[in-house]
């Protein structure tokens, strides 16, 4: 039993020995510890800039959006306006045509009925 003990003691230690780490392990670790935190400070970095300049880029669409769509309204607008002055206009013009037609077709009839009077005065 015994060397049960002291095998076991001897494992123990020589686990605590190789368990600890020297002065230059640790100072090594801490550098390696250090460079990596740096590397995901610039990591995230690097996301929070670009998350940035898309948030900016997505802004700026959506003015440019809303820009397009109040051209594209104030563009409707006018075409409506330019439409309805056409209309108004088109209108006027076959008034104006048919009634230059109707004056035409009155004056002809009126020179019928003139014949139609003169045959009726010949009697």
């Amino acid at each position: 039993m015994k060397t049960s003990h002291i095998f076991t003691l001897i494992t123990v230690a020589t686990l605590g020995l190789v368990g600890c780490d020297s002065k230059q392990e640790n100072a090594r670790e801490k550098a390696l510890e250090s460079k990596a935190d740096a590397i995901e400070n610039q990591a995230d970095t690097v996301r929070k800039e670009t998350k940035d300049q898309a948030k900016a880029v997505e802004k700026q669409g959506k003015l440019n959006a809303e820009a397009e769509k109040d051209a594209a309204i104030a563009n409707d607008e006018a075409n409506k306006r330019a439409a309805k002055h056409n209309a108004e206009a088109e209108k006027k013009g076959a008034e104006q045509t048919a009634d230059s037609i109707k004056k035409a077709g009155d004056q002809e009839a009126k020179a019928i009925e003139n014949q139609a009077d003169k045959v009726r005065d010949q009697k």
